[in-house]
């Protein structure tokens, strides 16, 4: 039986968070927690109808929202140093990229093949998922050039924008995600974006993966990262996209959905538009690559009640997904993932 959450508990949402328009439609009623299936209650999500954006009303409050993360990912401690292997084509790939990054960001990461280098840049995914995984971090740093990564969670990245050579930073509310990255040695902050009220133009880089759509308000969000940026800083971002193909495949049951922890859940117009209205200016779309597959397999687990934790594997190669690859490759505005670049 689900239960409701107390009504102190919940806040009424009278305009969009994104363009603060009070016009919307209901998008999806009753939503449940299928993915890690440990917030209780169920929630509506409207869409929009200005700036096509989705977001929950009610939502948790900012006191309350803890209880929907008692079990999440970014618990988990990440090795810093080493690869888990997994045999076969994936193992082969990931040889593959690591070759491809060594050579681009001057690592000795092993095991990895040194003929990636030549060989990922003529295949488009590969590049696209490799140059992610470092959220396309300039490869030779400046000396000094600091990044900061909002809800850096147990620290992968941090760790490899350390061995980068970048002075990396990060913060997360999570303290167990916190005491997680600080196992390895980070340099990890446990709270929100306000403990760096007094560092403006602080950072040449500021990466924000799959964070804003957790937050009660994007734009002021935003807008505190623009202040601590340096003139000429980069912003890396990314987050779902309601308006991706796998969205208007699986409805209800898109992994990008995630009720009640995705607060809002962006179109590409509407992020570029919040953006730019911040003060960012040059954003570039990028492309995630490999993507589909990930997002199509979770969406299915979830039709199926099945629960995907963190290290959901379970993948099945169709046609059907690599024709939504391509799709992906040259429309954005249909890619799962809204991924960016933008500049101060």
């Amino acid at each position: 039986m689900i239960k409701p959450w107390p009504a102190e508990d919940l806040e009424a949402v009278l305009h969009c968070p994104v363009c603060k328009s009070p016009q919307r439609n209901l998008l999806h009623a009753r939503l449940v927690d299928r993915a890690f299936q440990v917030a209780d209650g169920s929630w509506d999500l409207y869409r929009c109808t200005q700036c096509a954006s989705a977001y929950l009303d009610p939502r948790p409050t900012p006191s309350s929202i803890g209880r929907a993360y008692a079990r999440y990912y970014t618990h988990d401690s990440p090795t810093k140093l080493t690869t888990n292997r997994e045999g076969g084509l994936r193992s082969f790939t990931h040889d593959l990229i690591r070759g491809y990054m060594n050579h681009r960001y001057g690592l000795s990461r092993r095991p990895a093949l040194s003929f990636g280098r030549w060989l990922v840049p003529l295949v488009p995914p590969l590049r696209a998922f490799a140059e992610m995984r470092y959220r396309h971090l300039p490869p030779q740093p400046k000396g000094g050039s600091r990044v900061l990564d909002v809800g850096c969670g147990n620290g992968g990245f941090l760790a490899l924008a350390e061995e980068a050579g970048w002075q990396a930073e990060g913060v997360d509310f999570d303290i167990e995600a916190v005491n997680a990255a600080r196992s390895l040695g980070l340099n990890v902050r446990h709270g929100g974006i306000e403990l760096f009220a007094d560092e403006p133009q602080r950072y040449d880089v500021i990466t924000l993966s799959h964070v804003i759509e957790h937050v009660h308000d994007p734009s002021v969000l935003l807008r505190r990262l623009y202040e601590l940026l340096k003139p000429g800083g980069m912003l890396w971002l990314e987050t779902p996209n309601i308006g991706s193909l796998g969205s208007r495949r699986f409805g209800r049951n898109w992994r990008g959905l995630e009720p009640p922890r995705h607060l809002v859940i962006f179109t590409t117009k509407a992020l570029v538009n919040c953006l730019q209205d911040v003060g960012f200016k040059d954003i570039r779309r990028l492309w995630r690559g490999i993507s589909v597959f990930e997002v199509f397999a979770s969406s299915e687990a979830i039709a199926k009640n099945e629960y995907i934790g963190a290290h959901h594997r379970k993948r099945s190669l169709r046609i059907a997904h690599l024709l939504a690859e391509v799709w992906e490759m040259g429309l954005s505005s249909r890619r799962e993932f809204i991924t960016c670049l933008a500049f101060k």
